[in-house]
């Protein structure tokens, strides 16, 4: 087998992991597809970063479908984030330029460790859980209606406190991408489902679809910036879109816990693997 040939083969098989991983947690896939690159290709730092991001506009698309044909999808709350997901992506693609390469892939192992942690052993569910449990039925009635009466205050602008709190994390969100080259998707899912109770699979969908808009400004961001490899990212492509459509089939039919702890520990590995890797060098 021709070195050539190893590599599209690897590259398709990189884009096929990053796809089922995409579908299956409602993330663009860049926290599986930017470590692999780097560890197996040897492509720069921010190159690694910028064709991950390429990547996830076909990706994010494929298993978006799934989710909308089984409704899995709040296109409200989608839509709320978009637009300051789209400014926050470009200017985290920018960011980058100001960045060391080794400095950008330790800080990305670290974002990808603490996000591992928190889906492996539920740090943030639980305390989630342990705060709902203080309260009574009759409180968040309460609390609801409060916040219904705060939102019709001046001081707002007419904006409730949940639209405010979506286009923060969609501002955030989508400067994390941009930076790291990824979809976003590990601000979106906890965010919304400890913020605003969503299902972890409505969660999935609605990150994708999110995830789906912000990565083409993305993408022209660092293509201007070169960081962009296309013709790894379209022998990548051919693996991720099949790779997204099979892995959101299967979270749709999986546990939910399943899903949260299983893709905790893979993420982990990749992060050891990542800081090994990069500290070597």
């Amino acid at each position: 087998m021709s070195f050539v040939t190893g590599h599209i083969l690897l590259a398709l098989a990189i884009g096929l992991v990053t796809g089922l991983f995409s579908g299956a947690f409602g993330i663009g896939g860049g926290t599986v597809s930017t470590p692999l690159l780097r560890l197996t290709l040897n492509i720069s730092p921010h190159v690694a970063v910028g064709t991950t991001m390429a990547l996830i506009i076909p990706t994010s698309i494929s298993g978006t479908f799934n989710y909308i044909r089984k409704q899995e999808i709040d296109l409200k709350m989608g839509f709320t984030m978009v637009s300051p997901a789209v400014l926050g992506v470009i200017l985290g693609a920018i960011a980058t330029t100001f960045v060391h390469g080794t400095a950008l892939m330790l800080s990305f192992a670290a974002f990808v460790c603490v996000a591992g942690l928190d889906l492996t052993f539920g740090v943030v569910l639980k305390l989630f859980a342990r705060s709902a449990e203080k309260h009574s039925d009759n409180t968040a009635v309460q609390i609801e209606e409060l916040e219904q009466a705060e939102d019709n205050r001046q001081i707002l602008g007419n904006l409730s406190k949940r639209t405010i709190k979506l286009l923060l994390i969609g501002l955030f969100a989508g400067f994390m991408a941009g930076f790291f080259g990824v979809g976003g998707g590990f601000i979106f899912v906890p965010c919304l489902m400890y913020l605003f109770k969503t299902p972890i699979k409505t969660a999935f969908g609605t990150s994708l679809l999110v995830v789906a808009a912000i990565s083409i400004p993305g993408t022209i961001t660092h293509a201007i910036a070169s960081h962009v490899d296309f013709p790894l990212m379209f022998a990548m492509m051919f693996g991720s879109i099949p790779g997204s459509f099979l892995g959101s089939t299967l979270a749709l039919r999986l546990k939910d816990s399943w899903l949260r702890r299983g893709f905790g520990i893979v993420m982990l590995i990749v992060a050891a693997s990542l800081a090994y890797n990069e500290l070597l060098l």
